[in-house]
């Protein structure tokens, strides 16, 4: 059995260079310390966690629809 390290190198072996970049670009926001989420982010993700608590949400297999 790979260890969860093996498992992602394998996968990250088998990315297309595209996809590696997103990937490595997403790593490097892990790992940087710096990075926080704004004040107005976190509002929209509590706004968002609010309407999903209430029902007030779409799932990818119903139909799109305007708002």
């Amino acid at each position: 059995m790979m260890t969860v390290r093996e498992e992602l190198h394998a996968m990250v072996d088998r990315l297309a260079d595209e996809d590696a970049a997103e990937a490595l670009e997403y790593v490097r926001w892990l790992q940087s310390p710096d990075e926080s989420i704004s004040d107005g982010d976190l509002a929209h993700v509590k706004r968002g966690e609010a309407e999903i608590a209430r029902g007030e949400y779409v799932t990818l297999s119903e139909p799109s629809r305007s708002i």
